[in-house]
């Protein structure tokens, strides 16, 4: 029970009274206190003036008959003087002290003491005549003051009382008596069925006031209440459905013994909880014992077999394996460092002895984390997933070994052409060297489309092994410089580049991680594609560009060539697919797809970008390097241009 209920109880309208009486009191004090210390002041200040008084107007009659030693006269003048108020004593004495008049009453507390010297000119000389002095005491002036503000302190008190004994007959049947029935009823609230809660203490008197709508306010407040309950109610209902009817096996179990075993640890050993749970492998189990389990769910019972709850938890021990071990150690670590989350695979036995693969789910939910009472944990009954899997890896591998077969052969098989292909070129020469001008011109016409057909499948063969070398390169990816590629591009068609007249505009590239051999290729290729496929009488031009995209980089070659139709954007990058017949533009048609096919193993991909309407935009991505120094991007400038 809190302390406070244990003091005396002191009603509001009691101690309401009290501070205001109190309040009352101290402002009566500090008014009486100011009134009679400006009272006080203008009394000095009054008696002062009647120093200032006397000595312009009696001083110099006093003078005159103190000179003529007229003592009947001056004891008429101090008397006038002591009938002055605040005036007390006054006295008249020569220049050797003694006493020529005086009128008063000596004595008095706190004196207030003005002193005049008497003196005449006397044949050119000043006289010394005596003095007189005039004595007010401050105690008398003080006195009046204090009685006339006891006697206002004291009114004031007794009014302060009256007002605050009416005050409080007020406030108790206003504020007290409907403050405790509000009292009353919020320890009947806790004191009820949440489901059929107290009506409020609505006012009995009528008045439209605050306390009508604190009652108000309790109104809505056992609504919400009881609103809250029947949410919380039905939340626990649809929960529980849910949790009997979810396909997933679920556990609700209680970790709070769990948790003080490794706070006992965490004790003695300090941080390294790993370490221990090396060094002490019993530790785990013995924390697996202390779980209580509080639910399982049908699907739980399914998962393992068991033909109702208690079979399973009776045997309960016969369902972990080494590796739900090995989860659940995985649970005390996250415990350790504060996770209240996990997914780890793990494996179960059912009663019947079989073994599932399953991913365990772990979660504490808010509200349970610093006790663990509550954690629920999902089995996920992965069995035939990863069986589904492991025959997946089986055929992949298969398909894998089945296409590096097929590169191998068509690797071999393009190598084994290149003799006869060389042959029938060769022979093709022989015969017009040796028949010379003994043949007409069909068989000469004859003979350059056999010459013509052997040069094309000459190209072909060695463009497919090219294209077949992609794919079954072993050399691993370097840091590789996009730029330096290009160069070594642009020098293999140096020759073209000056016959077409081409000029090539570059702006800043990065640094990739790549086979410079094979993306220097790539590079050729295309720019071999801008020159072949040049608009008739105009210079190619040629713009290759870099930009940064995220975690990749964007290379943009562009041409100002005869264009791709956007009818073949998905056929060009086929092996030996052409849209111009031979006799119009040279080539095999294998640049393309070998270009698809280095950049889809470095992680890019490569398209054509249709958004100008006048030639042709090539771009592939590159992934980025991870860090600003893996980049190393040359500083921005101007475009280089080469011609």
């Amino acid at each position: 029970m809190d302390s406070a209920l244990l003091r005396p109880r002191r009603p509001l309208a009691r101690r309401l009274m009290a501070r205001l009486f109190l309040i009352s009191l101290a402002v009566t004090i500090a008014v009486s206190v100011a009134l009679v210390g400006a009272e006080y002041v203008q009394a000095k200040t009054h008696a002062i003036e009647r120093f200032e008084q006397i000595e312009g107007s009696t001083l110099a009659s006093i003078r005159e008959n103190a000179w003529l030693q007229d003592r009947e006269r001056l004891d008429s003048l101090v008397q006038g003087i002591t009938n002055l108020a605040y005036i007390r004593r006054a006295v008249v004495a020569d220049d050797d002290g003694r006493v020529m008049a005086a009128a008063g009453e000596e004595g008095g507390e706190d004196p207030l003491v003005r002193t005049y010297r008497l003196t005449r000119s006397y044949l050119g000389r000043e006289v010394d005549l005596g003095t007189l002095t005039i004595t007010a005491s401050l105690a008398d002036i003080r006195r009046p003051i204090l009685e006339r503000a006891w006697m206002v302190l004291l009114a004031d008190l007794i009014i302060a009382l009256a007002v605050s004994a009416a005050l409080y007959r007020l406030v108790q049947p206003l504020v007290t008596l409907p403050l405790e029935r509000m009292a009353a009823h919020a320890r009947a609230l806790g004191r009820a069925d949440l489901g059929a809660l107290p009506a409020p203490p609505w006012p009995t008197d009528g008045a439209n006031d605050e306390f009508l709508d604190l009652a108000i306010a309790f109104g809505d407040m056992s609504q919400a209440i009881r609103q809250s309950y029947q949410a919380m109610v039905d939340s626990e209902t649809r929960y529980r459905t849910l949790f009997d009817s979810s396909p997933v096996s679920l556990w609700e179990e209680d970790f709070s013994a769990v948790k003080a075993a490794i706070d006992t640890v965490r004790r003695n050993i300090g941080s390294d909880f790993f370490g221990y749970l090396r060094q002490h492998p019993e530790f785990v189990r013995q924390c697996a014992a202390l779980v209580r389990v509080i639910e399982v769910n049908t699907a739980t019972l399914a998962l393992h077999g068991a033909p109702d709850r208690d079979a399973l938890l009776g045997n309960l021990g016969t369902t972990f394996t080494a590796k739900s071990f090995e989860a659940f150690e995985r649970q005390l670590l996250a415990i350790w460092v504060g996770e209240w989350q996990l997914a780890v695979d793990a494996e179960v036995r059912t009663l019947d002895g079989q073994r599932r693969q399953v991913v365990v789910n772990w979660l504490v939910p808010e509200g349970h984390r610093q006790t663990l009472e509550r954690v629920v944990v999902a089995l996920e009954d992965v069995t035939e997933r990863v069986a589904a899997e492991h025959s997946l890896e089986a055929s992949m591998t298969r398909l894998m070994e089945a296409n590096s077969e097929l590169e191998r052969f068509a690797f071999v098989a393009a190598h084994d052409l290149q003799e006869p292909v060389r042959g029938i070129v060769s022979f093709s020469q022989l015969l017009r060297r040796k028949l010379g001008e003994t043949i007409d011109i069909e068989a000469h016409e004859f003979l350059d489309y056999l010459a013509a057909a052997a040069e094309r499948m000459q190209a072909q063969v060695l463009g497919l092994i090219s294209y077949t070398r992609v794919g079954g390169a072993s050399r691993s990816f370097d840091a590789t410089a996009l730029d330096q590629a290009l160069s070594v591009a642009r020098d293999t068609l140096a020759a073209t580049i000056t016959a077409t007249g081409a000029v090539i505009e570059t702006s800043a590239l990065p640094m990739v991680h790549g086979d410079a051999s094979q993306l220097s290729e790539v590079f050729r290729n295309l720019i071999d594609n801008a020159l072949k496929f040049a608009q008739p009488g105009v210079s190619p031009r040629i713009l290759v560009d870099a930009k940064r995209n995220d975690s990749e980089w964007l290379i943009r070659v562009e041409d100002n060539g005869i264009g791709i139709d956007p009818r073949y954007a998905g056929e060009i990058f086929q092996v030996f697919r052409r849209l111009h017949g031979p006799g119009i533009y040279p080539g095999t048609g294998i640049g393309l797809a070998t270009c698809r096919r280095i950049i889809e193993r470095h992680g890019g991909r490569i398209w054509v970008d249709f958004s100008r309407s006048e030639g042709a935009t090539l771009c592939f991505t590159l992934p980025a390097a991870q860090t600003v120094q893996q980049l190393g991007l040359r500083p921005q400038g101007s475009p280089n241009t080469a011609r």
